[in-house]
This record gives C-alpha cells, sequence and structure tokens, in this order.
C-alpha cells in the first residue's frame, strides 16, 4: 500500500512517489547545484488608471504606483527540465499587502501564461502562481524590432513589439519602476476550488510570496552580471470572444480593459540564475 514519506515533494497522481520538479531532482536535491539556467527578458511599463487595477485586486491589496510590467521570458538549459526551456509572459503591478500579520511591499501577479504544462502544474499547485496556457513564440529581432504574439487555441490574442534602438523618453522613471528598491517580491493569490457543492467554496485561499533576492545554498559558482539595455515599445490587444478563448476569454478582457495611458519604455536583459524559487511562502 502507498505511504506518503515525509519531507518529500508530491504532485499528483501522488501514489507513484515523489514527483520531480524545480525544486527537487531525480536524487531528491536541488537541482541549483546542476547549474545555472540561461534566460532572456524583454520588458515593457506603461502608465494606467490606478481604478481600474483596483478592481482585479483581491482583499488586502492596494495600488502602490499605477504601472503594468509585461514581461516576455525565454527560460532555456533549465537543469530541472534536462536543458529544455519554454516561454513566458507576465502581468506585474506594484501593490501593497496588508496581511493579518505583516504588510508586504512588492508587486502582484495579474497575470501569468506559460508555454508548457509542467512548469504550469507546479507553479499553481506549490507555488500558488495563477498560471494559464498559452502558445508564446520566441521574440524574434530583426533590424531593432524585437516582436513576438501569443496564441490560445489558434487565437492570436496579444502582440508584443520592442524597439530595442529607441532610447526611452524619460529613463529614470523608467528605472525606478523596473528596478524598484522598495520592491520586497512578487505576490500572487493562491485558490483551490473545494470539490462538490457547486465548486463556489475555497479549498484554499490565501497570498504568498516570492521574496526578492532570496539566499541561494552555500558553494554554488559566481554568475556573471545581467547584461541589460534600455527600449521602447508596444502591446496589441485582440479582445477574444468566449468562443474564441473558452476558458481565458475574461482573462484577456481584463487586461485589455487596463488603459494604456503612457508608455515608460522598456529592457533587454539577458542572464543566468539559479533560482528555483525554493523559499516562496504563505504571507501571514
Amino acid at each position: 500500500m502507498f505511504k506518503f514519506e515525509e519531507h518529500e515533494m508530491y504532485q499528483m497522481p501522488v501514489h507513484f512517489g515523489p514527483a520531480c520538479g524545480p525544486r527537487r531532482g531525480p536524487d531528491g536535491r536541488r537541482l541549483c547545484w546542476a547549474g545555472p539556467q540561461d534566460s532572456v527578458q524583454h520588458s515593457l511599463v506603461y502608465e494606467t488608471d490606478p481604478g481600474v487595477i483596483e478592481n482585479f485586486l483581491p482583499q488586502g491589496f492596494s495600488v502602490r504606483k499605477p504601472y503594468v510590467i509585461v514581461t516576455h521570458k525565454m527560460h532555456r538549459n533549465l537543469p530541472w527540465l534536462a536543458g529544455r526551456g519554454y516561454n513566458v509572459v507576465t502581468f506585474n503591478t506594484p501593490v501593497f499587502y496588508q496581511g493579518q500579520e505583516e504588510t508586504v511591499c512588492g508587486q502582484y501577479q495579474l497575470a501569468i501564461w506559460e508555454s508548457h504544462a509542467d512548469p504550469i502544474l507546479s507553479g499553481r499547485e506549490q507555488l500558488g502562481y495563477a498560471k494559464v496556457f498559452a502558445d508564446i513564440e520566441d521574440m524574434h529581432t530583426f533590424r531593432h524590432t524585437a516582436k513576438a504574439s501569443l496564441f490560445s487555441w489558434g487565437f492570436r490574442f496579444l502582440d508584443l513589439r520592442m524597439e530595442t534602438g529607441t532610447e526611452p523618453e524619460n529613463l529614470e522613471l523608467l528605472q525606478s519602476v523596473l528596478l524598484d528598491p522598495e520592491n520586497e517580491g512578487l505576490l500572487h493569490y493562491k485558490y483551490f476550488p473545494c470539490t462538490g457543492d457547486g465548486f463556489c467554496k475555497a479549498d484554499v485561499a490565501y497570498v504568498t510570496l516570492s521574496p526578492k533576492g532570496s539566499p541561494l545554498p552555500e558553494g554554488l559558482p559566481p554568475l556573471p552580471p545581467p547584461e541589460r539595455s534600455w527600449c521602447t515599445g508596444s502591446l496589441t490587444w485582440h479582445v477574444p470572444t468566449w468562443e474564441d478563448m473558452p476558458t481565458q476569454y475574461h482573462i484577456v478582457r481584463g487586461l485589455a480593459s487596463l488603459p494604456v495611458l503612457r508608455v515608460l519604455g522598456g529592457s533587454v536583459v539577458k542572464l543566468q540564475h539559479y533560482g528555483d524559487v525554493y523559499d516562496q511562502r504563505r504571507v501571514r
């Protein structure tokens, strides 16, 4: 008969034993010891209406700065995927969160799309990230223009465009949002419905935090500093009907309702990192 082992990580189906993933290798150790992963990240920042942002914030959250940070990430050579990779697009906004015992100054993740099921499942169940699936193009650069689109069931719902040869008008303001010295980490709202009774009650409903600058195990080889450049860009929504995106149309409609009052600019970052989000925690 199957029995749970203490101090092991499980995901459904649990009866085959402990599961491998971003925070556990086949030998039971953290996979940061297998080496760093490579990432290329294109970020775009725009100012929006704080009142509209408030419509999408759970209880306890408030707007800290009225900006949205859109980031397209190409993760490659991931040790936990035996060298494979995938793409990610995130939408974050600077917030305060007042919990029962602590206050956190961070960024709330409004949405995150990923291009493979494995990071989605482990991220939703273990970390509380609100991950959903999309086909995400690589960011292709030609003559100082980088472009990528997102698709669901063949429907193109978002176009991202970065002008890598153009400097932002106000670099200092852009840096204050992207580098954000007050940011303590990334906040998420973890929610799983109860099975039965109309599926309208929560089994799990609480805020989680990915702390910024988390310490890594001692002895890992040092990594080169990230390479960063500054640019401008734009995004274009193609708002779906229910028939276009049956399970996600409401997400796109919500994000597309955030007015783009002003584009501050963007950045391109190339880096190696060990981050496995091992110290993810529940906010009290």
